[in-house]
């Protein structure tokens, strides 16, 4: 589903350049929830932080930014993925400690959810995209979740607006492969179709 533009978030932009905080919680109410969803399926631990930093990192540049909803869409997005694939580097020259993935586990399943609807969405995601190659899970992530246009998918991972569309065919054909040949219950569908 594509992001429709609103002109109300196109003048909480000017107003949030302007410094006016009201503008920034609007914004920050209608693309918190989209970039928490893509977060949690790239990086579940890490989410809250990485968004944290982006929101910084959008509340100090907002002011030299220029463009509508759609492209600051886009630039959240961008800031949201870089600071990911910052993470994935620091993780893998990181030595691994014995038995910290078992902890995260442990933690991450008795974490109190933040309401019963969004970790059901997460869930789901999750295993949307479980299996999947990490360039398709990212491209379908920032296509669907995230609801960018292959044009600007393709401005944010450098790639072809054909390279785009390829690589969430493939996805797709994937997932259709995968979801045929087990079963896939109407809560789990209808739980990713929620929010999106």
């Amino acid at each position: 589903m594509e992001y429709q533009s609103s002109p109300e978030l196109r003048q909480a932009i000017i107003d949030a350049k302007r410094g006016d905080e009201r503008a920034v919680t609007t914004l920050y109410r209608a693309f918190n929830p989209p970039l928490m969803r893509f977060l949690n399926a790239r990086t579940r631990l890490e989410a809250e932080d990485i968004a944290s930093g982006v929101w910084l990192s959008i509340a100090k540049n907002i002011a030299t930014f220029e463009g509508d909803d759609r492209d600051f869409r886009a630039w959240m997005f961008s800031t949201a993925r870089r600071r990911t694939i910052d993470l994935h580097r620091r993780q893998k020259a990181r030595p691994a400690t014995d038995g910290i993935q078992d902890f995260y586990r442990f933690a991450d399943h008795y974490k109190a959810p933040d309401t019963d609807d969004q970790l059901e969405i997460n869930q789901a995601i999750a295993e949307l995209i479980d299996g999947l190659p990490d360039d398709q899970a990212e491209i379908l992530l920032l296509r669907v979740v995230a609801g960018l246009s292959s044009k600007e998918v393709a401005q944010i991972t450098a790639r072809s607006e054909t390279s785009v569309r390829v690589t969430q065919h493939r996805a797709i054909k994937f997932l259709s492969k995968k979801n045929s040949s087990k079963n896939v219950t109407p809560e789990s569908r209808s739980a990713f179709s929620k929010e999106l």
